[in-house]
């Protein structure tokens, strides 16, 4: 089953009656650098497709794979990295030589590599991660999320369930930063402590600020909404959805519950996925919370929010005002305001609605300087207008 290959390319997908046979190529890269939310450089390791002209480029999480019930799946693994590693299928129906278990299986040697085959038997949500030193390869990176589509029937949840005219998928996770600085030289494995929380490998501001992570959804006879929630991560996770999302619960681990629930707060533990509806009774602009508990002691160590309906809030046409002007905006955080109305309060707050900055504005271009707030976007308000403003 193992071989050495001395070039790489990709097959394409092709058709046999109802059922498609998917041929997909994955490597992992090690040596990877990303920023955090406060600006800190850290290492990381993590998968990526292989595209057809040989190249490849690891995220973190990694690539989102999407199936069709009913595919037969080949993912060729090839291990361009010095470290030995796997996929472990989380979830899936494999047998135990496609599981990814080294213990079981076996593990896939530097720059060697291996056919993982299953059949996507049911729809849901899944994971992969790597399963060679889990906590360090999980706090590196080496994860990513699966779904499998209901198909033929690919707009409705499962068969006979709910149907729904959009989906958005969030992998939480975690890392202890000390161990992403100095990956080869950590402490015991018991000795991790979770210390950064993701949602899509984004964290604070930056996840509140992406332009893709965020949920549009809102209240219509024909919109209905689609979550595929899991946690790769060592934390427990609780999702606080706003009441008017009327949020439910219809699958779990990629099985359709045997009643489905109402889930204001949904928990998931580590290794946990669930399919979550939401069918708003009516347009709101507020957020999702995604709070981070430590599975030892119950104790809570972040909150992240994922935007809702985006806008609705603060549009881009309503943040301007004549004859004001903000400069430089992106800043690094010294800037001038101009205005020609001046005895006013200029406040500005951070994306959370939190106070961080006031003054009354006593000339026409006045020079603020907030260097010490962390990286991210902030709203200025000004004579009842608002005004955005980027630090980076």
């Amino acid at each position: 089953m193992k071989n050495i290959l001395l070039s790489i390319f990709i097959l394409t997908t092709w058709v046999v009656s109802s059922q498609t046979n998917r041929f997909i190529r994955m490597t992992a890269e090690m040596l990877k650098i990303m920023t955090l939310d406060d600006g800190t450089d850290v290492e990381y390791w993590g998968y990526s497709l292989i595209r057809d002209n040989g190249a490849y480029n690891a995220s973190l999480p990694g690539p989102f794979l999407e199936f069709n019930k009913g595919d037969t799946v080949t993912i060729r693994f090839i291990n361009n990295s010095p470290e030995d590693h796997t996929i472990h299928l989380h979830g899936l129906d494999v047998d135990q030589a496609n599981d990814g278990v080294p213990s079981t299986s076996f593990a896939i040697n530097p720059y060697d590599s291996v056919d993982y085959e299953f059949v996507a038997n049911h729809a849901g949500t899944f994971l992969y991660h790597c399963h060679v030193l889990t906590t360090l390869h999980l706090t590196m990176g080496m994860y990513g999320m699966i779904v499998v589509n209901n198909y033929p029937d690919s707009l409705r949840l499962f068969d006979g369930g709910p149907k729904f005219t959009k989906q958005y998928s969030f992998i939480t996770s975690d890392m202890d930063k000390d161990w992403n600085l100095n990956p080869l030289s950590i402490n015991p494995m018991f000795s991790f402590r979770a210390n950064y929380f993701m949602v899509n490998g984004l964290s604070g501001n930056q996840l509140y600020t992406s332009n893709s992570d965020h949920i549009e959804s809102y209240y219509s006879n024909t919109d209905t909404t689609v979550l595929r929630l899991s946690n790769i991560g060592y934390s427990k996770v609780r999702y606080i959805f706003p009441e008017e999302l009327n949020a439910k619960a219809y699958m779990s681990d990629g099985r359709v519950l045997t009643q489905s629930f109402d889930c204001d707060t949904l928990e998931i533990h580590p290794g946990e996925r669930y399919s979550i509806v939401l069918i708003p009774e009516m347009d709101i602009d507020t957020d999702i919370f995604v709070e981070y508990y430590e599975a030892r002691n119950g104790e809570l160590q972040h909150t992240n929010r994922i935007r809702l309906n985006r806008n609705l809030g603060l549009d881009e046409d309503d943040l301007s005002a004549e004859n004001v002007l903000i400069y430089p905006n992106p800043t690094k955080g010294l800037f001038y305001f101009r205005t020609p109305d001046t005895g006013k309060e200029l406040y500005v707050f951070d994306l959370s609605g939190k106070k961080v900055y006031g003054e009354k504005i006593h000339q026409y271009s006045t020079p603020i300087n907030l260097d010490d707030l962390k990286k991210g976007m902030y709203i200025l308000k000004y004579n009842g207008k608002s005004f955005k403003l980027v630090i980076h």
